[in-house]
């Protein structure tokens, strides 16, 4: 149980009176020839500034040190056998040591510690360098893991932003590339042939419209994740369908896709001029962000064999042992560079601790494999 600071001080204000009467104790023993008020001024001037400790933590520990100087000096703790004294020194000095602010403290010890030594040349001095050093070493390596606590929960939290932007960036290039793709692909059909087939030219519209209205319905979807407190996609209001929009258009928050939607990015490549097969093995039940991978890494490697190789023939894999394979039969065309395709499908494989190749075949085309761990996703 971790104790606020207003209980801790609480906590002092507590414990101060009963080290007060400890110190009182400690200093009538042996019976002392001092009065009675002088041994409870003095026990108050030991006990007392533990009430203040984490308030004033360098007064505190002036006051206590002075006390303790007064009482050796004096001869009024005649022995280490009382530890009550030495018990307030190492409070206040750990308080202090938890603080950080060593410097004035070391030079107002070593001058009142001189002092002392020349007071007194004999005494048990052992057992007070023990009552100084301990809590000092222990304050300052408790300040040093809190400390080190702190730096690393701001890496951990820097990290997760770091993180949650590359995510954003993965889903919406995934979105994107693959629809823009499609639509570049059927608005140039759509312009080639406008004059001679009219037909096709409104089928290509259509093509267009359709996989704009499924980018805009994805991108919602994505945003409204992100938007919710528990990660969870739910409706801004009311059937949480787009105003203005169609009857029977997705809804704004539609589930994030998975691998029943792998026919659907096949359909979307015919479009385009890429004839796409489907071989998906019968899976166990997967968390909605492994097949959400899933989904992305073929998504990511048919809109690259569209953006480079269009048209040809692909084939995409998916096998019991989660391994992903997108193979192009075609050659890239030229003049076409590289993406960030490529390295949003490693980033998606690096998250789950799995396997990812790329490169062209021998036999021509273009092969990208990809293998999740299903132990490590869990």
């Amino acid at each position: 149980m971790i104790l606020s600071r207003q209980r801790l001080i609480a906590v002092d204000a507590v414990l101060a009176p009963l080290l007060v009467f400890a110190c009182y104790l400690a200093v009538r023993e042996p019976p002392a020839p001092e009065p009675v008020a002088v041994s409870w001024a003095l026990a108050a001037a030991l006990g007392g500034p533990v009430a203040v400790r984490r308030v004033r933590p360098l007064a505190a520990f002036a006051a206590v040190w002075a006390a303790v100087v007064v009482a050796f000096t004096a001869g009024m703790i005649p022995d280490y056998a009382s530890p009550a004294p030495y018990g307030c020194l190492a409070l206040v000095l750990y308080t202090v040591a938890l603080g950080g602010r060593w410097e004035p403290v070391a030079a107002l010890a070593a001058a009142l510690g001189a002092g002392l030594l020349l007071a007194r040349a004999v005494g048990p001095w052992p057992f007070v360098l023990l009552a100084v050093a301990a809590p000092w070493g222990i304050g300052c390596y408790v300040r040093e893991r809190r400390a080190f606590a702190e730096r690393t929960a701001l890496q951990l939290a820097e990290q997760a932003v770091t993180g949650e932007r590359l995510r954003i960036a993965r889903e919406m290039h995934d979105i994107v590339a693959h629809s823009l793709s499609v639509i570049t692909v059927k608005a140039a059909v759509a312009a080639h042939v406008a004059d001679v087939r009219p037909q096709e030219t409104r089928e290509a519209l259509r093509h267009i419209e359709e996989t704009g209205r499924r980018a805009l319905a994805e991108m919602r979807s994505t945003l409204a994740v992100l938007r919710a407190p528990d990660g969870r996609s739910e409706p801004e209001s009311g059937t949480g369908t787009e105003p203005g929009a169609e009857p029977g258009a997705e809804p704004a928050t539609a589930p994030a896709p998975g691998l029943s939607d792998l026919a659907a990015v096949a359909d979307r490549a015919a479009g385009a001029g890429v004839e796409v097969t489907l071989d998906v093995a019968e899976l166990p039940p997967l968390a909605a962000g492994l097949e959400l991978a899933v989904y992305r890494i073929v998504q990511e490697a048919v809109t690259n064999v569209i953006k480079h190789a269009a048209p040809t023939v692909c084939r995409v894999t998916v096998t019991r042992g989660l391994r992903i394979t997108i193979v192009n039969e075609g050659d890239v065309l030229p003049g076409h560079t590289p993406g960030h395709g490529l390295t949003g499908i490693r980033e998606r494989v690096a998250m789950y601790q799995g396997e990812f190749t790329a490169g062209p075949r021998p036999e021509g085309g273009f092969r990208v494999s990809a293998r999740l761990p299903l132990e490590a996703c869990a």
